[in-house]
């Protein structure tokens, strides 16, 4: 017979390898574990209370995200990025979102416009203040098209690429084109509120011209070694 499924038999704890991750990528994001610092594991599980094993395997899976490197009896630590590193996940985490607005815009209800909507305003006034958060506002928007393509394996995919541009941003954000990347989040929502993949790839003509000039001024002022 089926397994039971309910008060008295909840579903199972989040693993503790996935919390210990969460809590990894989000001090390499914020820098509290800061590029090109090696993590010792009774540090690390000092810090996060527990034992060897869920750490190694996090560890495993911010390999495969790109944020650290490790050489066998040598080092485990943060990866530090090269400006090739950088506009390479730039480019194609831009032409992944290309994609799955193309894909969502189209399916998107009344309702979908009506928050995409809100969330562009959002997005607007961090980019309007010069707030690095409009970075994470950006992201979410992106996360709510992803979730509305119908396709499963996108998501999956964006979060390894978000992962590294969001690693790899916080030493370029002297460069960040505020203005250009407000018009280009105007363009997304008009797009998205005709759910039309015309307008769509309008809008990323905007973002590969804002992309550009940010990348060639990043690479001019050396914010992210060649």
């Amino acid at each position: 017979m089926p397994v039971p499924n309910g008060p008295d038999n909840p579903a199972p704890r989040r693993l503790l390898r996935d919390v210990v991750f969460e809590k990894m990528i989000a001090a390499i994001q914020d820098g509290t574990l800061q590029a090109g610092e090696r993590l010792n594991d009774d540090e690390l599980v000092s810090w996060l209370g527990v034992s060897r094993t869920p750490i190694r395997e996090a560890i495993a899976k911010l390999v495969d995200y790109g944020l650290v490197e490790m050489e066998a009896n040598r080092y485990t630590r943060i990866v530090r990025p090269t400006f090739e590193m950088y506009e390479h996940a730039v480019q194609m985490l831009g032409g992944f979102h290309e994609l799955s607005a193309r894909w969502a815009f189209p399916r998107f209800t009344d309702d979908d416009v009506r928050e995409f909507s809100a969330m562009c305003d959002q997005t607007l006034a961090y980019l309007a203040a010069h707030d690095t958060e409009a970075v994470n506002r950006i992201g979410a928007m992106t996360s709510f098209t992803l979730a509305r393509t119908g396709n499963p394996l996108l998501p999956q995919l964006e979060a390894t690429l978000n992962a590294r541009v969001v690693f790899m941003i916080q030493a370029a954000l002297d460069e960040f084109q505020w203005e250009a990347t407000a018009d280009y989040v105007e363009q997304l929502r008009a797009a998205a509120t005709a759910r039309d993949r015309e307008a769509v790839i309008a809008a990323f003509e905007t973002y590969q011209q804002l992309t550009t000039a940010h990348l060639q001024a990043v690479q001019r002022s050396g914010a992210i070694p060649v």
